[in-house]
């Protein structure tokens, strides 16, 4: 037990230290000899836990993808509040590593990061898609929640890159690209029955009642009498 717990701290500390490294260099430029010795640990670690520095650099970035995963499964609270703490969640690890962030999203001409970039994504779309209908998704719903996380990463990417806009700017049209996309989708294909949350999450917000095309409860009021 005790040479376990060792072997995941000495992995935990690796993970760590290779997120700070690839974070600030170029994979080429990270040294995995002067990695081991800033913890504290033999070089050969890195091949012992992840089979060298290529299995190494595939797990930092894996590591990344799964520690904003499990922030978005940790949040509670009404669904539009959730939405904007995601996307805020989201901004924050692109501001703190986006070097790490660039590489899941833009690497795609590397087969392996594809794969972990698109089953990242895939599971993030599927929750969405539960979010919205309470069940399974309908192939307009998954289109729709495809296009906008596309839309998602390209402009995160290059605001990392560019910084031409604001991180305020950037969150703004981040959500209104999701309830544009929400919008297009249930016009698109009526059969799609919006979930109770996503139903009292409109209702609670006059302004995104409005964007979404929902008459206020004044005009629906002065209709009935």
């Amino acid at each position: 037990m005790v040479g376990n717990r060792r072997g995941e701290a000495s992995r935990a500390g690796l993970l760590q230290a290779g997120r700070v490294a690839f974070g600030g260099q170029r994979y080429e430029e990270v040294s995995i000899v002067d990695l081991a010795r800033s913890i504290g640990v033999a070089a050969g670690s890195i091949s012992y836990h992840f089979g060298g520095k290529r299995g190494f650099y595939l797990a930092v970035i894996e590591q990344f993808a799964d520690e904003f995963w499990s922030d978005l499964l940790q949040m509670r609270g009404p669904a539009i509040d959730r939405l904007h703490r995601g996307v805020d969640k989201l901004l924050d690890q692109a501001q703190r590593q986006p070097d790490a962030f660039q590489a899941l999203i833009a690497d795609v001409a590397d087969a392996e990061v594809r794969l972990i970039h698109d089953r990242h994504r895939q599971r993030i779309a599927d929750a969405l898609a539960v979010e919205i209908t309470g069940t399974e998704s309908t192939p307009v719903l998954r289109a729709a929640i495809n296009g906008c996380m596309a839309f998602i990463e390209r402009i995160v990417l290059d605001w990392t890159r560019s910084q031409e806009i604001s991180r305020a700017q950037v969150r703004d049209l981040i959500v209104a690209n999701f309830y544009g996309a929400l919008l297009g989708a249930v016009r698109a294909d009526p059969g799609i029955e919006l979930s109770q949350r996503v139903i009292d999450a409109v209702l609670s917000d006059p302004n995104l009642m409005s964007f979404i095309g929902f008459p206020s409860m004044t005009q629906s009021a002065d209709t009935t009498e």
